[in-house]
């Protein structure tokens, strides 16, 4: 048996051979999925690609939960229980930002050493990848945990409305959560990634003809200005915190001055601290006017809290090392401005981590998104080493 039980430690190149035997049979199943519309929006479009997903997990023997949406696609949760004493939980998601239609244009397609495809790298490359990882410990007899619970998730796109419940439930009695989001290097792993803030201020303004008598209105564009700018000035790149007014909309006529103006504004922030500093700053940007007789409504807040290092997060970042090396590649700890469901996990303080999936570039970009092949077989030996050798949570 190539796995002791117990304090063992994964052998590296015996799952790595595996996972080479698994390569053919992995770009078929990506291909399936690939070739799956399943924008978030696209009810059935979503439950076919979560449904093609759960095929697999039930042929490896797990059993599965529905959480049924009726407006999105329905999520779900397979579980697999072991014989020994660890909880660990894989975590992704299996929407996209595509509209239905894009894959009958973009199919998945191999060429230069790369698999392009719409969501190939965001993120049905990892969901696969964390399946094939399964039949890896299956293959080899391995099932030294209590049990391997798969969170899929169909709303990620649009900031997991309908699922953070159900990932923060999960995640709370795990011993180390997986997330298999892309990943950005051969021999790379995240553990950190900034908290994102979603905020939209309402301005009220004066309408008044703008040539006859423009004094009497109190412009709602003007004042959005004056916050923009003030926005504008919390950006602190040192820190790692952004503020940026992205959206912005006022104003219904020329010859108007604007009563109305709205403005959505994007925060990326490193620290839970962090975070509710700016948020504070925004609140006093709200609450204060420059253009007299103006009001503003701010709704919104900190969407993902950051994902920052809890205790046991530094020792399944050695023991991600130690994999690397042993795969031949050069390991790269990592970090990101956008979030992940990661995010929630990692917040309960479960030590998490994340950009486990294949090597890719160009997530968003149903042109130019794509897979690196020759990641894949190592990804996956990553994938089934971590799980085979997670320490219990401190």
């Amino acid at each position: 048996m190539s796995v002791q039980k117990g304090d063992s430690v994964a052998d590296v190149t015996d799952i790595k051979r595996r996972a080479d035997d698994y390569y053919d049979a992995y770009l078929a199943d990506l291909e399936r999925i690939v070739n799956i519309d399943s924008g978030t929006f696209d009810r059935d479009g979503v439950n076919e690609a979560g449904g093609f997903l759960r095929s697999i997990l039930a042929d490896l023997g797990f059993e599965i939960t529905m959480h049924p949406n009726e407006e999105l696609g329905d999520h779900f949760v397979a579980t697999l229980a072991g014989n020994g004493s660890r909880r660990l939980m894989l975590l992704g998601h299996f929407d996209t930002v595509y509209p239905k239609g894009t894959t009958s244009e973009r199919p998945l397609t191999i060429r230069d050493g790369k698999a392009y495809g719409p969501a190939s790298m965001d993120m049905k490359g990892g969901m696969i990848l964390a399946c094939y990882a399964m039949k890896i410990l299956r293959d080899i007899g391995y099932d030294d945990f209590a049990e391997v619970t798969f969170v899929a998730n169909a709303d990620e796109e649009i900031g997991s409305p309908t699922s953070r419940a159900l990932i923060e439930g999960e995640a709370a009695r795990m011993d180390a959560v997986f997330v298999f989001e892309p990943g950005r290097a051969a021999g790379g792993v995240l553990a950190t990634r900034k908290g994102v803030g979603m905020f939209e201020l309402d301005v009220h303004g004066v309408a008044a003809h703008a040539g006859a008598s423009p004094r009497d209105g109190r412009s709602a564009n003007l004042e959005m200005a004056h916050k923009i700018i003030q926005l504008h000035d919390l950006n602190d790149f040192k820190i790692g915190s952004t503020v940026s007014a992205n959206q912005m909309r006022g104003g219904e006529r020329r010859n108007v001055i604007a009563d109305y103006a709205h403005c959505a504004v994007d925060v990326r922030v490193p620290t839970k601290a962090e975070g509710e500093r700016v948020t504070a700053e925004i609140e006093k940007i709200a609450n204060r006017s420059t253009v007299p007789d103006t009001t503003t409504k701010l709704t919104g807040g900190i969407n993902r809290p950051p994902m920052e290092k809890v205790p046991g997060t530094d020792a399944l970042l050695s023991l991600s090392r130690s994999i690397v090396d042993d795969l031949g590649r050069e390991y790269e700890e990592l970090s990101s401005g956008g979030g992940s469901d990661g995010n929630f996990t990692a917040a309960l303080g479960i030590p998490t981590l994340d950009g486990l999936g294949p090597e890719g570039q160009n997530a968003h970009n149903a042109e130019t998104e794509y897979v690196v092949l020759d990641s894949i077989a190592d990804r996956m030996a990553l994938t089934a080493a971590l799980l085979i050798d997670c320490p219990p949570k401190p």
